[in-house]
């Protein structure tokens, strides 16, 4: 049995989920866009299974990891009523995708055609497709994986003659500076999917959701701003 939050601890969470949702709404409103395009997927890799469930109660089902080990871990301990839907936004090993293929709702990071093929063949027939975003690589950072746009567009056009998966967007996430430095990162990123045809942008986190936003985003992840106030205990 799930472990709940503390009752100061849940209400301090639904406050911060409240300003988090209203500041995306600000952001698109600035920009001249409708609050309802932009989508938040909450990242869930900080804390543990009783602060994922309390998400899910307040009405946040699209939760986000980027650990195999740690997405397992909360599928198996939060109730399925409960009905999650899982995002994988780090960096899959096609070893490991077999593991996920059919628990995961969308997948944020695809940079191979390999993997494409290893999650197309694991996925349960009887689910909706994948949803999948590519990984447009923005940064030669050590760890940053994604390809180029050329490389995309490849991997684009194999993915999509596969059974299972719906490739609807691109997946960015710029170096590490300041939220202003981001923008012409997340600029290429839309250029990008308009010109491969695609209308999902996954972009801005914590820090610089107001300059995606503004950049055309249509899914942000944050974490770090709904553990604000948090107790320790709230967040193991």
């Amino acid at each position: 049995m799930v472990q709940e939050l503390g009752s100061q601890d849940r209400a301090r969470l639904a406050e911060n989920l409240e300003r988090l949702r209203a500041r995306i709404a600000r952001a698109a409103e600035a920009a001249g866009r409708d609050p309802a395009e932009v989508g938040l997927v909450t990242v869930t890799k900080y804390a543990g299974p009783a602060y994922a469930r309390a998400l899910l109660e307040l009405g946040q089902r699209d939760l986000g990891e980027n650990r195999v080990a740690h997405l397992l871990s909360l599928a198996e301990a939060i109730p399925a009523e409960l009905e999650p839907r899982w995002h994988f936004i780090g960096h899959l090993q096609r070893n490991k995708a077999n593991k996920v293929a059919s628990l995961l709702h969308a997948l944020h990071s695809l940079d191979s055609l390999a993997l494409a093929e290893k999650l197309s063949e694991r996925r349960d027939p009887s689910l909706p497709p994948l949803l999948v975003y590519l990984e447009l690589r923005l940064s030669d950072e050590p760890g940053r994986s994604g390809g180029d746009e050329a490389e995309l567009g490849e991997l684009l056009a194999g993915a999509r003659a596969l059974t299972g998966l719906d490739v609807v967007g691109l997946m960015g996430l710029p170096p590490q500076g300041a939220p202003e430095d981001a923008r012409p990162h997340f600029r290429r990123v839309r250029a990008a999917a308009e010109r491969l045809g695609l209308e999902a942008r996954s972009m801005g986190m914590t820090a610089d959701l107001e300059v995606a936003i503004a950049e055309g985003a249509t899914v942000v992840r944050v974490g770090r701003a709904l553990l604000e106030g948090l107790s320790d205990e709230a967040r193991s």
